[in-house]
């Protein structure tokens, strides 16, 4: 079992129920702002409930993979979009025969895409044609099924298990790699095996508030005995000592990614593209040190740039993909709960990474 079947609260159930009724009735898939009008005469608040449902995928979509889904931008549900339901949707409808009927004949339209991939077994040099026509399957298992046009507006959404072509009624597996799975259970379980993230990395202690602080000087140096000048422009010391500090709370994490970011993009590296200096680093140190490491300081780039990533939507709120990915670098779980450990986090991985740093700088040095 995972997240996707966990049982739902009441307000989740009560959401769940007035989406799936409405597309019973009318074969479509109600607007949020109907929705939300029915959810609030009950005291909810539809966009609260929707962000609530479990959630996974969010490294490839940004509004993820749930139960009951929407249409909007961003992470923002639209007004006149639709809300509908995935088949982890279906899975909480079982009481229902319509939505076992819809999952069992879904369920058996991507086993047909996943037995038909086997054509290209036998065609090395052109790719054959695997798309699956949904009516045909259906027919197959059912003869004529007057469910299809209520199958095909969920295939259209269950981007997980398929592509579907809701026009021509055709479609090829999505994001997971098979899907010959004859129950809901197995078929949920499949899509969190596949788009749950990994483990994030290993928690690294952090107990020296001003090793960060110590890591950034000691790179300075390193980099000045190297190239005779600076590569750190130290900020005013009522910002620099926010790095030596710990946070209580986001509003005191935020100012600290600010801090920070704006530390590693102010480095002194020669050129103007791209516009921060740590992104600039990489190839500046690689043209000037024939013995460079770049592996590590690639390696190293990259992480502090994904302190950048999580500054940026602290400030300018927007959920992208990139940002779990982000998250996971600096071993934080997403989003961020305890701000206090998170910025601690940050620190240790930021502290690692500019060793590292100083370390290549002073091993490939003439």
């Amino acid at each position: 079992m995972t997240a996707l079947t966990d049982p739902l609260t009441e307000e989740q159930r009560l959401l769940l129920d007035i989406v799936w009724t409405t597309f019973v009735e009318h074969e479509r898939f109600p607007n949020f702002f109907h929705v939300a009008y029915r959810m609030r005469k009950h005291g909810h608040d539809a966009a609260k409930v929707l962000y609530s449902f479990p959630v996974i995928g969010q490294d490839q979509v940004s509004t993820g993979y749930r139960a009951v889904g929407w249409w909007g931008h961003g992470f923002t549900p639209q007004s006149d979009g639709p809300v509908y339901l995935t088949m982890a949707g279906l899975y909480h409808l079982q009481h229902d025969q319509t939505a076992r009927d819809i999952a069992r004949g879904l369920l058996a339209y991507m086993q047909q895409m996943t037995w038909e991939q086997d054509k290209i077994l036998d065609s090395p040099f052109d790719l054959p044609d695997i798309d699956v026509n949904l009516g045909d399957v259906l027919k197959e298992i059912d003869g004529t099924s007057p469910l299809l046009e209520r199958m095909a507006q969920i295939a259209d959404r269950e981007w997980p298990g398929m592509r579907f072509n809701k026009t021509s009624l055709t479609g090829r597996l999505g994001a997971l790699p098979s899907a010959d799975c004859d129950t809901l259970d197995l078929y949920l379980a499949d899509i969190a095996a596949h788009l749950s993230p990994p483990a994030p990395p290993e928690a690294l202690s952090f107990t020296e508030p001003r090793a960060l602080l110590r890591a950034l000087n000691f790179l300075d140096v390193t980099y000045e005995l190297v190239f005779r000048e600076a590569l750190v422009v130290p900020p005013p010391m009522n910002r620099s000592s926010l790095l030596a500090l710990d946070v209580d709370d986001e509003a005191a994490y935020n100012s600290g990614l600010v801090v920070l970011t704006d530390i590693l993009r102010d480095f002194t590296v020669p050129g103007r593209s791209p516009g921060s200096g740590l992104l600039r680093l990489e190839e500046h140190l690689a043209d000037k040190l024939p013995a460079l490491d770049r592996d590590a300081v690639h390696q190293a780039v990259q992480l502090l740039d994904q302190i950048r990533v999580i500054r940026n939507s602290a400030v300018h709120p927007k959920p992208r993909p990139e940002l779990s990915t982000a998250h996971h670098a600096l071993g934080l779980g997403f989003p961020v709960r305890d701000f206090t450990a998170a910025w601690d986090s940050v620190r240790a991985h930021a502290e690692r990474a500019v060793n590292n740093l100083q370390e290549a700088i002073q091993s490939a040095r003439p």
